[in-house]
């Protein structure tokens, strides 16, 4: 399957590398409309189910497209066009033509800012604007501590996600790799687009953590936690809370958004007789807090919307798509599988795009939950 006249994906099923790497190489159609294999970067996406064949099909895959530079990772469900592919041995690809001198492969495993920027000493200073695709491992407990100093001491964006799997998890940097970070550095001058959903309604009123203790969330403006709770969320979820932590979370509003953005964790327990809260996060004395509804018709109208919004920063056109998606979101939140991406390539108009579910995503140099982050080759 192919889409603009220099950016192309394709979406293959099977369990041996070499037939997987020349279905994605047939559609990917390298080569035709005057394309130049030397200016050409790939994005690949692999079930974690075949992680363990990761090398033998990124071999296979630059032998049949003649495409030297990929970078990737696997996940526990891909995104390829208007599909999503759970529980079956598959991958995604995307190649793009960019000028050689745009763009640079974060080859990994990088694990501190200071390896990142020696890695691009000479590409891209931390004062000159860029764009980053970073793919991390699912235990590099430095990734945050990485994005804020990559917010507070460059003049960088990032976008991405966490790999996601069940047993091997690698990623695709050149070569294949585990731990850390890789991905793509690109300059300034290519032309992205980037926005991010998360797929929750704000509840009315923020709270101040007046007493906390670790993850445990003891009064919120110097009353009980669990009362307050209550009150928000309303006389009929309050009566059942087990099921009202499947609706409401906490959001963790950001400090110096202009558009009310936040960070979505978990509420991960009650405590009836204290009436304490537990939160997926730790959690300072005097920050403040929202509680937030999520549900399937409200991630479907944020991502309408933020879809939406994103369209109109494109007006001359869309050269590729990457989306990467929560492991909570997609058939889980949506109903049926592919409804999710088809919402996207509705509004996009079926542009070329490939993507994984994350166990986290990025999105402007922050880590997210329950969010889907577009990113578009404009």
């Amino acid at each position: 399957m192919t889409g603009s006249s220099t950016f192309r994906f394709a979406s293959a099923s099977g369990s041996e590398p070499g037939a997987l790497a020349n279905d994605l190489a047939a559609g990917l159609a390298v080569g035709e409309s005057g394309q130049r294999p030397g200016a050409m970067v790939g994005l690949l996406y692999l079930s974690d189910s075949m992680a363990r064949h990761g090398a033998e099909l990124l071999d296979a895959l630059r032998a049949a497209t003649g495409v030297w530079m990929w970078t990737g990772c696997v996940g526990m469900a891909l995104i390829g066009g208007r599909d999503e592919f759970y529980e079956t041995p598959a991958a995604v690809a995307m190649v793009g033509e960019l000028d050689a001198d745009d763009f640079r492969l974060i080859r990994g495993p990088v694990e501190s800012f200071e390896a990142l920027r020696e890695q691009l000493s000479g590409f891209m200073e931390p004062d000159q604007a860029g764009r980053l695709i970073l793919h991390a491992d699912p235990g590099f407990v430095g990734l945050e501590e990485m994005l804020t100093r990559i917010d507070r001491e460059t003049a960088w964006f990032t976008t991405g996600g966490v790999s996601s799997g069940q047993a091997e998890v690698v990623q695709f940097a050149g070569a294949v790799l585990s731990g850390g970070v890789s991905g793509l550095a690109l300059r300034e001058h290519v032309p992205l687009a980037a926005r991010h959903t998360q797929g929750c309604s704000p509840l009315s009123g923020q709270y101040r953590l007046s007493e906390t203790w670790r993850n445990i969330i003891v009064k919120l403006d110097e009353r009980p936690a669990l009362t307050v709770f209550r009150e928000v969320i309303g006389d009929v979820l309050a009566r059942d809370l087990r099921r009202a932590l499947g609706y409401i979370h906490i959001g963790l509003p950001i400090s110096g958004s202009d558009t009310g953005d936040y960070r979505v964790r978990n509420i991960i327990g009650i405590d009836l007789d204290r009436d304490l809260l537990a939160v997926g996060e730790m959690l300072e004395q005097g920050q403040h807090i929202l509680f937030v509804r999520r549900d399937g018709q409200a991630a479907r109208e944020d991502l309408e919307r933020m879809v939406a919004e994103i369209r109109a920063r494109a007006p001359n056109g869309i050269r590729g798509a990457l989306y990467v998606s929560c492991l909570g979101r997609g058939r889980h939140q949506f109903g049926d599988e592919g409804t999710e991406v088809r919402i996207v390539q509705d509004a996009l108009g079926n542009v070329p795009l490939v993507g994984f579910f994350a166990n986290g995503e990025i999105f402007a140099n922050r880590l997210y939950g329950y969010t889907g982050v577009l990113t578009l080759f404009t």
